[in-house]
């Protein structure tokens, strides 16, 4: 009789432990060596299952795959459409859909957590869906954008081939930046030309707790000034680029030739983006108060070091938030946002 754990230091795997006391790590022909000194480390063990002798023949975190030198999973669907999740942040950097195109950007000059270089908190990830939480941008008091894009996060059970939940729980080193007990999760889940991303918080202290959160997404154009977002005549805005002035967004169509960065408040849930007047892509949200959307422009882009100068002309970020009222949670109440990404049916 086998029990498991999980190794909780760097490098992650599994170890077991036999009906005899005897500590067992995985051998290189995926079988069990004894390793009795392994017992030193017991502290930092943590229990996962009584395995009745069965060998997983797996690595504990899961995080197998690579891209661009980021750990992380693959998702994969019957359409051969897939998808890129990173062991930091949860964070999808990579969709690909039925006609091969790629659907999100990913900067060539991104900082983040590699197989070589396991530090925590990380340089923030450039690319696809980062998730920002408890803080959106510097509108409080902590690090911008939130810790959680900067630190790994874990595996829940219930994983398939096109769809992954990863969870990320409080301890030392994220109270000592924000001193609340939380439970955070994000669901990915590859449909037929179709990406759902979700973020749920739950508040597991005694007192109530307020954020602000976003899925910043960045979607990949060819060229942003031939791209416009539809759905948003007639809503008022924070423009960040004057000083949060509100402004009333008068014309059919965002675009984009400058630096814009601009809160929508009480937006239309279904946005449409056009490259070159032609439908790209559907963009829904459900849960979120807001929508941002925002590109450095070429002068910040230059100044930006994870980010190449010409960066800005192929990406649009067009995100699902919680901006301008925080969300309040009280002692175990939870919330929960989504963002939908779809191939506009022809």
């Amino acid at each position: 009789m086998l029990t498991l754990y999980e190794y909780t230091q760097q490098p992650r795997f599994w170890v077991a432990r036999d009906e005899h006391g005897y500590w067992l790590v995985p051998a290189r022909d995926n079988g069990w060596q004894e390793r009795s000194p392994f017992v030193g480390h017991v502290t930092a063990l943590r229990e996962v299952a009584d395995l009745g002798g069965i060998d997983l023949g797996i690595p504990a975190d899961g995080f197998t795959e690579t891209l661009q030198q980021l750990p992380g999973l693959s998702l994969s669907n019957e359409l051969g459409e897939q998808a890129f999740v990173t062991a930091q942040g949860a964070q999808v950097v990579s969709w690909k859909t039925a006609d091969g195109k790629e659907r999100m950007y990913l900067s060539a000059a991104t900082g983040g957590m590699t197989a070589s270089d396991m530090s925590v908190p990380a340089a923030a990830i450039r690319a696809g869906i980062p998730v920002c939480f408890p803080q959106f941008s510097d509108r409080g008091t902590i690090v911008k954008h939130g810790f959680v894009r900067n630190m790994p996060w874990t595996l829940a059970e219930g994983r398939t081939p096109a769809a992954v939940t990863m969870f990320i729980d409080d301890d030392a080193m994220t109270r000592a930046i924000w001193p609340h007990a939380f439970h955070a999760e994000v669901g990915v889940t590859l449909e037929p030309g179709r990406l759902i991303v979700s973020l749920s918080a739950l508040n597991r202290s005694d007192q109530p707790w307020q954020f602000t959160a976003a899925l910043h997404t960045y979607l990949r154009v060819d060229d942003v000034r031939q791209a416009s977002l539809e759905g948003l005549q007639q809503v008022r805005y924070q423009d960040a680029t004057a000083a949060n002035v509100v402004v009333l967004q008068e014309d059919p169509a965002v675009r984009i030739g400058a630096e814009l960065d601009r809160v929508y408040m009480s937006p239309p849930k279904k946005l449409m983006l056009l490259e070159n007047g032609v439908p790209s892509l559907q963009i829904e949200q459900e849960g979120f108060a807001d929508t941002v959307v925002w590109n450095p422009g070429p002068l910040k882009a230059a100044a930006l070091s994870d980010f190449p100068d010409e960066g800005w002309l192929h990406m649009l970020c067009v995100e699902a938030a919680c901006v301008i009222e925080p969300v309040v949670l009280q002692p175990g109440q939870g919330w929960t946002g989504r963002q939908l990404l779809s191939v506009p049916v022809a």
